[in-house]
């Protein structure tokens, strides 16, 4: 077995065949089309981002004038994360195994288990990028959404209508509890109110009002930030993204979700901060002009529900690069999702260890086109 590492191949194949399986929901969700095959973990590829464009009167005349300037900005994507699992047998070991006749199933398994492990924590970085990336919020943090009906849906598909987003391919991924709630609504148990019975068959969700709507394990609880008695330095006007903060104590971390004074709106904080300084909003800011001196509200700890427009969450996967190694047999595996990850066989003195390994990174490139469903 450890010496032709291409013969497991039709057995690790199956191994990605019948690994368990959490939902991964966000993965599937995002923007994966992105050429990223030449990126090295740590690079920072740069998306442009068109800047909004200002509406001005046309006059007629003889002579052209110059068009309005217009100030490109760039988002930067970057591999953050180089993953591996990773497990070894001695020649005794190893020979105990052939013995049996359970070397190859031995090695099915414990590529199974790596997948899963992998994609797990890729998914919940890509949930954690999705949520501190967004624009706005809506509902009450600590409630699971769809108790009673989908009106939380067409509340979130407002901001997303309100800030823009081209409404082309909408998703909508939530935590078990709330796809728990939404199979128990009455809309979706009866055949006459749904159209039919697919759902109910099925377990999976159609689309509602646009949205593709998916479940994802990788959705963790969102804990506020300690900050208090925080104020702003100096009027803002609406649309501004950056917000100074002076006075108060304590964190206002990246995905907080904050009120400015009597404005309602549920702001997403992109970058926070541990003292008074700036925090940055995710566009399109701040909705309506924000008064000197008032008072910033941090809300409750939240589950984060993720909806956004699938060209808004850049996702970069792929297996890592690796230079010759006389030590090393390499054999890239693709799952049925489509990931592809790199296993190693690695010679050692009396042993050999394997490694799975997989890189990737997630960012929001258009926040406007990104708001969360607080649970």
């Amino acid at each position: 077995m450890a010496n032709n590492l291409t013969a497991l191949a039709r057995d690790l194949f199956s191994a990605a065949q019948e690994v368990s399986q959490e939902p991964v929901g966000v993965i599937n969700a995002v923007n994966m089309s992105f050429d990223n095959k030449g990126v090295a973990k740590g690079d920072k590829v740069k998306v442009p981002v068109a800047p909004s464009a200002s509406v001005g009167d046309f006059t007629p005349a003889m002579t052209t004038t110059a068009g309005t300037d217009a100030t490109a900005q760039a988002v930067e994507v970057e591999i953050t994360a180089n993953k591996c699992v990773s497990w070894n047998l001695t020649g005794e070991q190893m020979r105990s195994l052939e013995n049996s006749e359970s070397d190859k199933e031995w090695a099915r398994q414990m590529v199974a288990q790596g997948m899963r492990a992998l994609r797990n924590q890729a998914e919940a970085d890509a949930a954690a990028a999705v949520k501190s990336g967004a624009s706005r919020a809506y509902g009450t943090a600590a409630t699971t959404p769809f108790a009673s009906d989908l009106s939380a849906l067409t509340n979130i598909r407002k901001i997303l209508s309100d800030n823009g987003a081209p409404m082309a391919d909408l998703n909508l991924i939530v935590d078990t509890a709330a796809g728990l709630n939404l199979r128990n609504l009455s809309i979706y148990q009866q055949a006459a109110m749904a159209g039919s019975d697919a759902e109910r068959r099925t377990g999976n969700f159609l689309r509602q009002f646009g949205f593709a709507i998916n479940e994802s394990a990788g959705i963790a609880a969102h804990t506020k930030g300690t900050g208090s008695s925080y104020v702003t330095d100096g009027a803002t006007a609406k649309g501004i993204t950056d917000v100074v903060l002076k006075t108060g104590s304590g964190t206002v971390l990246a995905g907080d979700i904050v009120t400015f004074g009597s404005d309602t709106n549920k702001y997403v904080v992109n970058t926070g901060v541990t003292a008074a300084g700036t925090i940055k909003l995710g566009r399109p800011g701040a909705r309506a002009a924000i008064a000197d001196g008032a008072t910033l509200t941090i809300g409750n700890t939240y589950t984060p529900n993720l909806a956004f427009e699938r060209s808004a969450v850049v996702g970069v996967m792929r297996p890592p690069i690796m230079p010759p190694n006389a030590n090393m047999k390499l054999l890239n595996i693709s799952d049925e999702k489509g990931l592809t990850y790199l296993l190693t066989e690695i010679a050692g003195d009396g042993m050999v260890t394997w490694r799975l390994q997989l890189a990737w990174g997630f960012k929001v490139v258009q926040p406007e086109h990104v708001a969360i469903l607080l649970g």
